[in-house]
C-alpha cells in the first residue's frame, strides 16, 4: 500500500515538473526573437541592400581571378637617338647594299665615308654619299669610327686602316665559317703497291672528293677547322690486272691567305688525314689497312659573280699498315709509303651563324 502511494507521487512531481520545463522553453524562444543580444536572423524579412556587398565582393573576385591569368599587355618601348652622321673608314671586303634596290658593293680597298647609326644598338648603318643622301647600308662593324682622328689630323690619310669602335660600341658577334668543296685528280708513285699485290709497276691513278671546313677570324693569321675527303683509285699491273681501291679519310686543317689583291687570292693549306675505313681488292682477294697522312696544298682563289672558285696543285704523303688481309704477306709488305701529285678545283662559300 505504501508502495503504491509513494509510485502516485512521483509521478504527480515528474508530470508537473515537465509542464514548467517546456513553459520555459517557449518562454525563452518567444523572448529571444525580441532580444537585442538575438543570433536568429529572419532572412526574409531583411532587404537586398543588405546582401549588396557580398554581390560586389563576388564580382571583384571573378575579376581578380581574370587577371591571374590573363595579364595585362604594355607596350614596348623603342629606343632611338637623335642620329648624327660620322666619318667612318669601311673596311676592306666590306659588303654595301644599294637602298631600295638589290645591287651589292664589295669594298676592295680602305674608303673614308660618311656613317649614320640610327638607333643604338643596331647591326646595320647607313652610308651617306657625297650629297648626304642615304644611299647604301652594311654592317656596323663594317664601318669604323674615326671622327676623333679626324678632328685631331684633318688631313686623314685613308690608307691607314683603324680599329676604333662605333658609336655604340657595337662588336662583330657573328660566327663565320667558310667551306672548300674540291675535287682531286692524282698521279701516285709508290714501290708499296708492286711489293704488296706481287707486281711490278710503281704508278697508279687516284680520284679525291674533299671537303674542308674553316671557323673564320680576323684575330688570327691562320684558319683553323678539318677536312675530310673520300679516295678512289686503281694500280694496273701489266701481268697481274688491275686492283682498286677506296677509302674515306678525316683530320684537322689549317689555311694561310698569304696574297691578295683586288678579287683574287692565293692560299695555303695544311691537312692531316687517317682513315675511317681503306681497303683494296684484287680479285679474289682483299686487303684493308690503316693509313695516315699529311696532304699540303697551294691554291689561287678567284671571285666571279656565281661565287668563289680556285684552282691548285697539290702534294699528299701517306704511310698504310695492313689490318687484315685474305692472302699471307711477308713482313717487308705490310707497311708501306705512297706519294702524290695532283691538281685540283674547288668552289669555296662562306656562311655566317
Amino acid at each position: 500500500m505504501k508502495q503504491g502511494l509513494f509510485l502516485l507521487i512521483l509521478m504527480a512531481f515528474s508530470l508537473s515538473h515537465r509542464v514548467s520545463y517546456a513553459d520555459e522553453l517557449d518562454d525563452f524562444l518567444i523572448n529571444a526573437g525580441d532580444a537585442k543580444e538575438s543570433v536568429f536572423i529572419d532572412i526574409e524579412e531583411k532587404t537586398d541592400a543588405e546582401f549588396q556587398v557580398v554581390d560586389e565582393l563576388s564580382e571583384e573576385n571573378k575579376e581578380y581571378r581574370k587577371s591571374l591569368f590573363n595579364p595585362p599587355r604594355f607596350k614596348k618601348r623603342k629606343v632611338t637617338v637623335n642620329p648624327e652622321p660620322y666619318t667612318a673608314q669601311l673596311k676592306v671586303g666590306s659588303i654595301l647594299r644599294k637602298i631600295n634596290s638589290d645591287e651589292i658593293y664589295k669594298v676592295k680597298r680602305p674608303l673614308i665615308v660618311k656613317a649614320l647609326e640610327k638607333i643604338a644598338g643596331s647591326q646595320v648603318v647607313t652610308i651617306l654619299n657625297k650629297d648626304g643622301k642615304e644611299s647604301y647600308t652594311t654592317k656596323t662593324y663594317n664601318a669604323i669610327n674615326i671622327e676623333q682622328e679626324v678632328a685631331l689630323h684633318p688631313d686623314i690619310n685613308p690608307a691607314i686602316v683603324y680599329t676604333d669602335k662605333t658609336d655604340y660600341n657595337i662588336v662583330d658577334t657573328e660566327t663565320r665559317f667558310r667551306h672548300y668543296f674540291s675535287y682531286h685528280f692524282e698521279s701516285i708513285r709508290s714501290d708499296y703497291f708492286p711489293t704488296i699485290y706481287r707486281g711490278t709497276k710503281q704508278t697508279a691513278q687516284a680520284n679525291i672528293l674533299q671537303n674542308k671546313n674553316y671557323f673564320v677570324s680576323n684575330r688570327f693569321p691562320v684558319q683553323f677547322g678539318f677536312n675530310i675527303n673520300y679516295h678512289f683509285g686503281f694500280w694496273e699491273d701489266p701481268t697481274l690486272g688491275t686492283v682498286t681501291w677506296q677509302g674515306l679519310f678525316a683530320g684537322p686543317s689549317v689555311m694561310r691567305t698569304f696574297w691578295k689583291k683586288d678579287e683574287s687570292r692565293w692560299n695555303m693549306h695544311l691537312n692531316v688525314f687517317k682513315s675511317i675505313f681503306h681497303e683494296s681488292e684484287k680479285d679474289p682477294d682483299f686487303h684493308k689497312f690503316s693509313t695516315m697522312g699529311l696532304q699540303l696544298e697551294l691554291e689561287k682563289e678567284i671571285d666571279f659573280s656565281g661565287g668563289s672558285y680556285t684552282l691548285g696543285v697539290n702534294y699528299r704523303w701517306s704511310r698504310s699498315s695492313v689490318k687484315e688481309t685474305s692472302e699471307f704477306l711477308q713482313n717487308e709488305a705490310l707497311k708501306g709509303q705512297v706519294v702524290g701529285f695532283g691538281v685540283y678545283l674547288s668552289y669555296k662559300f662562306d656562311w655566317i651563324l
